[in-house]
């Protein structure tokens, strides 16, 4: 590879590094830093992690937002939802300092990134005294002896390390390095292009286990939706929300983005009618409550539908459930209600199902078995299906024909007449991914029993691991 724009920025750091006459060693004492980590902070989830960057300059780009308060942008980022900050503390090319970190260590909770050159062992002290949870160490500018002296003495002082990547063979000297948070970036060094699909081949190549992380040139919420569908846990994104006109927002759409297997292993609780039995539900540790915006017993009135929602927000994924309505009436309803998810049993146009993933909102679509749609539909553009019955909730059981024969690429939920007594043989015998209970943990239509809910909750959990090793 001939020079890149790393190679100058990273001489200027070795110079800055051999002029520093600090003895690291005298200061491994200090205390670790306290809090969640970095990787613990960014392990797969429901939804991709968003690491939001503190940047003021760029050196391709130039000035982005000169005047930026580090503090004050980290709280919009966190409120807008950001699982992790990271600042640039580059003064030169990036236009930050380690005094923003300090700031901003002052004015979040969350963990934080020192996004910087690390070339010696008091950067890494350094990133620890301003409060860092995390180091950036890049392959592409150090040794292999260098990578694996720093990253040891991250782990030491109690820092994370994100170990940055470009290609196969610079995450191959990454695992044999023993890193499990590691950072992808898309961007070439030589021709500055972004190429997701290198990207995407790079985390394929990445084992269980480790926590992969997209970098660079994610700009949009469809972004990171590729992102999670090439197997990220965690995007990394600078420019697009430093250049934003609304930082919460534009966080918050790109923390809405689930990661790609958030609906395996899902145990579902649906056709809740009241705040008291919603949070019973979620603290049961349901991964999903269905509010019912449908005719049925166990229908509620958008007002309710609202209370449920704002009760459950950050507790469990909030799903909708419409059933043979038309897009205007779901859009009608779902009109000031903030849900996660929606459930659509008949008609879904794909206008509507499109515009509500743009959203960030999970779509569901519910198949019977018995009728023709189930052999017919495609989905490839929904986040799941939902296998059930000709009459949902109704708590019969349907046999389930047919689920081993019909393969689908996304993971399927299967409901019908379920309890804690059956569900592992359902889930063994349809080879499930999730499952869906309504009449199976009720005293009467839309009232929850609480022993109930906790015995299928889990019954449900313990058989779908199960099968998810099997498979």
């Amino acid at each position: 590879m001939g020079a890149t724009y790393l190679d100058d920025i990273v001489a200027w750091h070795r110079r800055r590094a051999a002029a520093d006459r600090r003895d690291w060693r005298t200061r491994l004492g200090a205390p670790a830093p306290a809090g969640p980590s970095a990787r613990a902070s960014l392990a797969a989830g429901t939804r991709v992690r968003v690491i939001a960057e503190v940047k003021r300059r760029s050196p391709s780009r130039g000035p982005l937002r000169p005047e930026l308060s580090a503090p004050d942008q980290a709280r919009d980022y966190v409120t807008g939802g950001a699982a992790m900050v990271s600042v640039l503390t580059d003064a030169p090319h990036f236009g930050g300092s380690l005094e923003d970190l300090v700031a901003v260590r002052a004015a979040v909770g969350v963990p934080l990134l020192r996004k910087d050159f690390t070339v010696a062992e008091n950067d890494v002290l350094d990133a620890r005294d301003a409060g860092a949870a995390a180091v950036l160490l890049i392959v592409a500018a150090l040794e292999d002896g260098e990578l694996a002296r720093l990253h040891a003495l991250a782990h030491e002082v109690g820092l994370d390390a994100l170990v940055e990547v470009h290609d196969e063979a610079e995450a191959a000297r990454a695992l044999d390095l023993g890193a499990t948070l590691v950072g992808v970036n898309q961007r070439d060094l030589r021709t500055f292009r972004v190429d997701p699909d290198r990207a995407a081949r790079v985390a394929a190549a990445l084992p269980a286990g480790c926590v992969r992380v997209c970098e660079s040139g994610l700009s949009t919420p469809e972004d990171v939706r590729r992102a999670a569908g090439a197997g990220f846990d965690a995007v990394l994104v600078g420019e697009a929300f430093v250049t934003a006109s609304d930082p919460v927002e534009a966080v918050r759409a790109f923390a809405a983005v689930p990661a790609r297997d958030a609906i395996a292993g899902t145990v579902k609780i649906c056709g809740v009618t009241s705040v008291e039995d919603a949070v019973l539900c979620a603290e049961a540790g349901a991964d999903m409550v269905g509010i019912i915006l449908a005719p049925s017993p166990r229908r509620v009135r958008p007002e309710r539908a609202r209370e449920i929602s704002a009760a459950l927000r950050g507790r469990t994924t909030r799903v909708a459930v419409f059933r043979e309505q038309s897009s205007e009436e779901i859009r009608r309803a779902l009109d000031g209600l903030d849900v996660d998810a929606v459930q659509v049993h008949g008609t879904l146009e794909d206008g509507l199902r499109d515009a509500l993933r743009d959203r960030g909102i999970r779509v569901i679509k519910a198949l019977s078995v018995e009728e023709e749609e189930w052999a017919t539909y495609d989905e490839r553009h929904v986040d799941a299906v939902l296998v059930d019955g000709p009459v949902p909730g109704s708590g019969r059981r349907h046999g389930f024909a047919g689920r081993r024969d019909r393969s689908f690429q996304v993971p399927v939920i299967v409901a019908g007449g379920l309890d804690a007594a059956n569900v592992a043989e359902v889930v063994s015998v349809t080879g499930a991914q999730g499952v869906d209970c309504a009449t199976g943990v009720e005293l009467a239509p839309g009232r929850k029993d609480a022993a109930k809910v906790r015995a299928f909750v889990a019954a449900a959990r313990a058989a779908l691991v199960d099968a998810g090793q099997r498979r």
